[in-house]
């Protein structure tokens, strides 16, 4: 089933500026797997409940995490955070994880620069809770310990990555591109796409927004922060509006077209990747842009939104649209990738705002799944998910 180092800014375009995480650390560790363990006052590998609450103790065995840069998930795909009111280590499904994470060149984690954390007694032998804050006069304090996905930044080039767990892809259905092998970490692309509408036909053509004087603009990120600064609030003067058309492609057939999907399904795996094409009119000239992706929350009457696995995906600009006759190995150009987000029900997830070009500019996004994260997305634009552009 089809389903980063800082420059000067000249015009902010698609960006995503929410929770300030180092550029490279964000992008080079996201799917990392590691173990947890504490020293101090318990030693001990961390583990889970079935709960999901987090446990060291001698009978626990060690649970494998996700690391998504400043933030981390287990191996269920459940968001890791502090949970209130006492603010226990906990993994639960369908929740956003705590951002403000990090794992030092020591492999040391920390919290919002709090690197001394908790271990209560449960009452359960000798198993222990884990706490940001002591929350009775038997807890102690402890430190915590990741063994992988230390920064690459670090000298020797950190902790080298494994690959963290994540439910597999959804099986393809007949009339789907595939979905039973992973796609290469870069994607092999090319810029000789055509279509019934060829590119030559519409007039000259103003690069995508995403290039900005022949250079390419870049910025820092966080891979899957859903708070952001940079979003103009709504007024009754701003219009949201979907893509034009979204493309799909497949690794598994990569001479294979899709056609002009005009239901505008979305699918993303490890072989299925969607482009969303946005087109502009002059009118818009004077106005400010901004693009976000959202899933409505998974509560009925929203539409079913399938999605497994880790959940991590990326986003990438392109320098044209995909056309109907668009295959993986003719599709459009990667001239800059955006970031990996993590989905999940309920995300509104902002790429920031920038001046709305002109009717002659392309402007086409590539969502496809972040490497090595299993993630599997099927929905229809406009119907529980979607890329929109944002006019105010």
């Amino acid at each position: 089933m089809i389903l980063a180092t800082v420059i000067p800014v000249l015009s902010v375009v698609w960006l995503h500026s929410p929770h300030v995480v180092d550029a490279q650390v964000a992008r080079d560790n996201v799917g990392c797997g590691f173990h947890l363990s504490c020293s101090g006052g318990y030693n001990s590998s961390i583990g889970e409940k079935q709960s999901g609450q987090a446990r060291a103790a001698s009978n626990v065995s060690p649970s494998l995490f996700t690391w998504f840069g400043d933030a981390f998930a287990d191996g269920q795909g459940s968001g890791c955070w502090w949970t209130p009111p006492t603010y226990t280590l906990q993994c639960d499904r369908n929740q956003p994880p705590d951002h403000g994470f990090q794992i030092g060149c020591d492999g040391s984690l920390t919290f919002s620069g709090q690197s001394v954390f908790y271990e209560c007694a449960t009452g359960e032998g000798d198993e222990v809770n884990i706490y940001l804050h002591p929350v009775s006069d038997q807890c102690h304090e402890i430190t915590i310990q990741a063994d992988s996905c230390a920064p690459s930044t670090c000298p020797g080039g950190g902790v080298s990555p494994s690959r963290g767990a994540g439910a597999g892809p959804v099986p393809g259905s007949p009339s789907s591109p595939s979905s039973s092998r992973a796609p290469p970490t870069t994607l092999s692309t090319s810029s000789t796409s055509s279509a019934t509408t060829s590119p030559s036909s519409i007039g000259p053509v103003t690069p995508s927004p995403f290039i900005t004087g022949g250079q390419t603009t870049t910025t820092s990120i966080t891979s899957t922060s859903t708070t952001t600064v940079t979003a103009p609030a709504p007024t009754s003067t701003c219009v949201e509006v979907g893509p034009d058309s979204v493309i799909l492609t497949d690794l598994g057939n990569p001479d294979t077209s899709y056609g002009p999907n005009v239901p505008e399904h979305i699918q993303v795996s490890p072989n299925a990747s969607s482009i969303f094409n946005f087109r502009f009119d002059e009118a818009d000239l004077d106005r400010t842009c901004e693009l976000f992706f959202r899933i409505l929350p998974g509560r009925a009457p929203a539409p079913p939104v399938s999605l497994t696995g880790t959940g991590i995906v990326t986003f990438a600009a392109l320098d044209d649209f995909g056309y109907p006759n668009t295959t993986y190995n003719s599709m459009p150009r990667v001239i800059e990738t955006m970031g990996n987000v993590l989905l999940y029900a309920g995300l509104e997830d902002t790429f920031g705002s920038f001046p709305c070009p002109g009717a002659t500019a392309r402007s086409s996004v590539l969502m496809a799944e972040a490497p090595m994260a299993d993630t599997c997305l099927d929905c229809f634009q406009g119907n529980g998910c979607g890329l929109y552009l944002r006019k105010c």
